[in-house]
């Protein structure tokens, strides 16, 4: 059992699942290192790339080139993505670190 206000993280150096894939997943933030150029992360609702079934929930927003962001924050309280998340993101982002919980 999960205790309360604790989470796990991942840290994804390739595009991919947050969790158990196709699960709910809550997320509660992250951070991310960008390459040569400015990295722009998104999370998808579901399991795999933008597709059918799938949807593009949220951007993590625009990174500093050649550098690390702070932790960034989806909101007050935790996003939920009731059909799992994927993280993609392309050759600019090296890293992508996620926090979450699964509920």
């Amino acid at each position: 059992m999960a205790l309360p206000y604790t989470c796990g993280f991942v840290r994804l150096t390739a595009s991919g699942a947050v969790g158990d894939a196709g699960k709910p997943v809550s997320i509660l933030g992250y951070n991310f290192d960008s390459g040569g150029t400015a990295a722009n992360p998104y999370f998808i609702n579901g399991t795999t790339t933008v597709s059918a079934g799938n949807a593009l929930a949220f951007r993590a927003g625009g990174g500093v080139i050649s550098s690390t962001s702070p932790q960034q924050s989806v909101g007050q309280f935790p996003v939920t993505l009731p059909l799992g998340c994927y993280v993609s993101f392309d050759a600019n982002t090296t890293a992508m670190t996620v926090f979450y919980f699964e509920p």
